[in-house]
């Protein structure tokens, strides 16, 4: 999906470098999810059940 690239390379381009470590390693570990699923969640369309997963796509819907 090239609108999920956008966000995501977007993020990685300018705010990965800057994670914590356990924020690095759960960025890795979202992209194991659905296209779909992750596009929904940086779109606001649905809310991640998972808090940590909650905060860090919070912190990617500030900073894209």
């Amino acid at each position: 999906m090239l609108e999920l690239d956008y966000v995501l390379i977007g993020f990685l381009d300018r705010h990965y470098a800057a994670l914590p470590p356990e924020d690095q390693r759960l960025f890795i570990r979202i992209l194991d999810f659905e296209d779909q699923l992750l596009l929904d969640w940086v779109m606001g369309n649905v809310v991640p059940s998972d808090a940590n997963i909650r905060r860090l796509v919070g912190l990617m819907q500030m900073r894209t």
